[in-house]
């Protein structure tokens, strides 16, 4: 294997260009400057996007060298709303979606289109909006949609604010969407966060931010049907007794293999590793075990694309881990880490 180039999204004004080498060492590169807070990543061929969460903007770049990682602002517009968090392209690459989590005002989702040089515009674009609350007092006060996910022929939303699941049919030539039939609404105060769809069967987990839980749903998706089939705590018995300290979920990922489903606990400072059971007469999840992350707020962790290393992006400690994943007994085992890291978010491979 060859080194990698990545790139980690931040709550700075940074996104830092890193190499993973072959054996699992992690090194800076570059630091490209950018907008408040680019927290999520999207890549399009040789055009990343990315939130400006701060500043409410969406800002274009050019991948100008994918092995160093340097990059080149282009744009930035408006992400139609408030604390953009979430960003997700159509199947056609005509439109590009963001969920604007509504930290500083009301929350929407908008879909933007792109223009011939693959750029996003502000004209045109079409807007949704959720209404409802929660019963958290503190975090579901009004909607907050906290992903946006094509999927299928259809667009999800996923709504922390008002414990739902949106989906919406879609028009690729006006991006004019419908909401497909009632919201799914999650256990309340859940808060849910984000969704996965696994690739090969009819299920999908939904992470709850606000109860600590995944959800584990059997799914029709040619008619967007939704069965609850299971839900599971992240967290360690102990934990959960220990009333003083609060956990709030960030992300979930399978593993290359699909064998476990990976989630990350903020406050509890670990990723709890769920087996994927096959036989069907049983619960789909059940809990193996629970990694440490070497660090504290895992906001984003993912798998680089051989499958064989997983990188853990821990927000408040400042620093990325790097995990080795080894496929014939589904053990992690922690390599390396780099500090100095500031607030990083997000984590997108680009070679």
């Amino acid at each position: 294997m060859s080194h990698q180039t990545f790139l980690v999204g931040t709550g700075s004004e940074t996104i830092y260009a890193c190499r993973l080498t072959d054996n699992g060492q992690l090194q800076l590169l570059h630091e490209n400057r950018s907008g408040k807070a680019p927290s999520w990543l999207l890549s399009n061929n040789d055009f990343l996007y990315a939130v400006n969460e701060e500043d409410d903007k969406i800002e274009t770049f050019t991948i100008d060298d994918r092995i160093q990682g340097k990059l080149t602002s282009k744009n930035s517009i408006s992400s139609k709303g408030s604390t953009p968090c979430s960003l997700a392209l159509d199947p056609l690459n005509k439109w590009l979606a963001v969920a604007n989590y509504g930290g500083l005002g009301s929350s929407n989702f908008a879909l933007l289109p792109l223009n011939k040089s693959q750029y996003p515009e502000e004209k045109d674009a079409q807007i949704g909006t959720i209404d409802g609350r929660g019963p958290h007092p503190d975090r579901q006060d009004h909607s907050h949609c906290h992903q946006v996910q094509f999927h299928g022929n259809y667009l999800y939303v996923i709504d922390l604010g008002t414990d739902t699941i949106n989906i919406y049919c879609f028009d690729e030539s006006t991006g004019e969407i419908h909401l497909l039939h009632e919201r799914i609404k999650t256990q309340a105060g859940a808060g849910p966060r984000h969704l996965l769809f696994h690739p090969d069967k009819p299920i999908a987990f939904v992470c709850n931010e606000l109860n600590s839980t995944i959800c584990v749903y059997q799914v029709d998706s040619k008619v967007g049907k939704f069965e609850l089939q299971q839900t599971i705590t992240t967290r360690r018995l102990q934990d959960i007794q220990n009333s003083t300290k609060e956990n709030t979920p960030a992300e979930l990922h399978l593993s290359p293999d699909k064998k476990y489903l990976l989630v990350s606990n903020r406050g509890d400072e670990n990723l709890v590793i769920y087996t994927v059971n096959n036989d069907q007469k049983d619960d789909i999840l059940s809990i193996k075990e629970h990694l440490n992350i070497q660090g504290s707020g895992p906001r984003y962790f993912t798998f680089d694309p051989t499958g064989n290393y997983l990188l853990v992006a821990n927000q408040n400690s400042n620093n990325l881990i790097c995990f080795s994943y080894k496929k014939e007994d589904g053990t992690f085992e922690f390599l390396s880490q780099l500090v100095n890291v500031q607030s990083p978010q997000h984590i997108l491979f680009i070679s």
